[in-house]
C-alpha cells in the first residue's frame, strides 16, 4: 500500500497498513532546516502573493521535498495567483491582495499576514468585484504537485472558507459592526465567496487533486466566534453547497478550524467528511468526538501546538500515543498536529512526533 492509498482508505474510514501523517503546513524556518537549503521565495504562498510562476513551481518543489523527507503521507496546496494579477504595495511595503486586504510581511515567518482593509463601509463591498474563479492559473501549485507526485502521495487543495475570507476581508472589528448594522452585505459577502469556491473546487477536480480542506476558523478558545443562529442561517448552508460540489466531484471536504468547537460538532458532523484541529488547548477532546462521530468524520489532528513548542522528547512520544489510541482503531484518523508546524515549534519534537507515529501507528494498532 503506497502513501496515497493509505490516505484514502483512512478517508473512506477503513483501516489501512498504517496511520497517515501530514501537516497543515510548515513555517519556512522549520523547512529550510529539514531540507538543509533556503527556500527559492522570499515570503509564503499562502496569499496567492507569487506572480513569477516558475518561481511558483520551484517553491512547490520544495515543499515536495520537505513533505517527503518527513515520510508524509499526504500534501497540502495552496491555490495560486490568477495570470495577469500584479499585487499592489505601497511606499511601506504593505500590499492589497486579491480579496482586499491589505497584508503586511511578518519577516520572522516570512509570510503575509492581515494588516488593514480597503473595505471602510458596506458600500466599499457593493462596489468590488471578486476575483473570476474561471481566469488561468488557480490551479497550478496543485497540478505541478500532481505532476511531480503522480499517485505516491496524496494532494489535498487547500480553499479559504467563506466566514474567514469575509471577516479578514472586512477585519473582524467591521464584521461584526456591519453584522448588525447592515447583515444583508455580510451574508452576500459570505454567499460569493462560496459561489467562488464551489467553480475552482471543480478546477481542482480536473487536476487529480484527492480532496479538499477548508481552512478558516469558526470558534476561538471560549467557543463559536459567531452566535449559533449565524451559523446555522448563513455559514452552514454556504458550507453545505461546497460540500455538495466537492462530491459531485468525486472530493471530500474536510473543514479546518481552531478553538473550542464542541457547541457546533452535531451539525458539523451532517455536512462535511471531516475536522482537522480538534485543538486540545480548548477543550476538544479527539476521544470523545471519535466516540460519538468516528462513523462519519474523519479526524486530521491533534498533538498539541504547545506541547511542540514548549514540552520535551518524552512528552511528545507519549501525547502522540495517546492520540493514536483514541483515535486510530478503525481507521478515519490521519496524524498532524493540532494546527500546524510553526516557528516557535522544536523540531525535535516535531520529528519525535513523526518517529512515533511511524513506531505505533501500524494497523492493527497495539498502544
Amino acid at each position: 500500500m503506497n502513501k496515497r492509498e493509505r490516505v484514502l482508505k483512512t478517508l473512506n474510514i477503513e483501516e489501512p497498513d498504517m496511520v497517515p501523517i501530514t501537516e497543515m503546513d510548515i513555517e519556512i524556518p522549520l523547512m529550510e532546516t529539514i531540507v538543509g537549503k533556503k527556500f527559492p521565495a522570499t515570503t509564503s504562498l499562502q496569499t496567492q502573493v507569487v506572480v513569477d510562476k516558475e518561481l511558483e513551481k520551484k517553491s512547490t518543489e520544495f515543499r515536495i521535498e520537505c513533505y517527503q523527507k518527513l515520510d508524509f503521507d499526504l500534501i497540502l496546496t495552496d491555490l495560486s495567483a490568477p495570470e495577469g494579477w500584479k499585487p499592489k504595495v505601497d511606499s511601506e511595503g504593505k500590499m492589497v491582495d486579491l480579496w482586499g486586504r491589505i497584508l503586511a510581511l511578518d519577516k520572522q515567518t516570512r509570510a503575509w499576514v492581515p494588516y488593514d482593509t480597503i473595505f471602510k463601509s458596506p458600500e466599499d463591498f457593493d462596489n468590488f468585484e471578486l476575483p473570476n474563479p474561471d481566469a488561468h492559473g488557480w490551479t497550478l501549485a496543485t497540478e505541478h504537485a500532481k505532476k511531480i507526485l503522480e499517485d505516491r502521495l496524496a494532494i489535498a487543495a487547500f480553499i479559504r472558507d467563506p466566514f474567514a475570507q469575509s471577516w479578514e476581508m472586512f477585519t473582524p472589528l467591521n464584521f461584526v459592526r456591519w453584522t448588525y448594522q447592515n447583515p444583508q452585505v455580510i451574508k452576500k459577502a459570505i454567499e460569493k465567496i462560496a459561489d467562488f469556491n464551489i467553480e475552482i473546487i471543480k478546477r481542482l477536480a480536473e487536476t487529480g487533486a484527492d480532496l479538499i480542506i477548508s481552512g478558516g476558523d469558526y470558534c476561538e478558545e471560549k467557543g463559536p466566534m459567531v452566535p449559533i443562529k449565524f451559523f446555522d442561517e448563513v455559514i452552514f448552508p454556504n458550507l453545505k453547497r461546497q460540500v455538495e460540489a466537492a462530491h459531485k466531484n468525486g472530493m471530500k471536504l474536510i473543514k479546518h478550524t481552531d478553538g473550542n468547537i464542541n457547541p457546533l460538532l452535531e451539525s458539523l458532523s451532517n455536512i462535511v467528511d471531516g475536522l482537522h484541529s480538534l485543538d486540545p488547548t480548548a477543550g476538544v477532546d479527539i476521544g470523545e468526538v471519535k466516540e460519538r462521530y468516528g462513523d462519519r468524520l474523519v479526524l486530521i489532528g491533534n498533538i498539541a501546538v504547545d506541547s511542540l513548542a514548549k514540552k520535551n522528547k518524552e512528552e511528545i512520544i507519549l501525547e502522540t500515543k495517546n492520540v493514536i489510541k483514541k483515535a486510530s482503531p478503525g481507521g478515519g484518523h490521519i496524524i498532524s498536529s493540532s494546527n500546524s508546524w510553526a516557528s516557535g515549534a522544536k523540531l525535535e519534537n516535531c520529528l519525535t512526533m513523526v518517529k512515533t507515529s511511524r513506531e505505533h501507528g501500524a494497523y492493527p494498532i497495539k498502544i
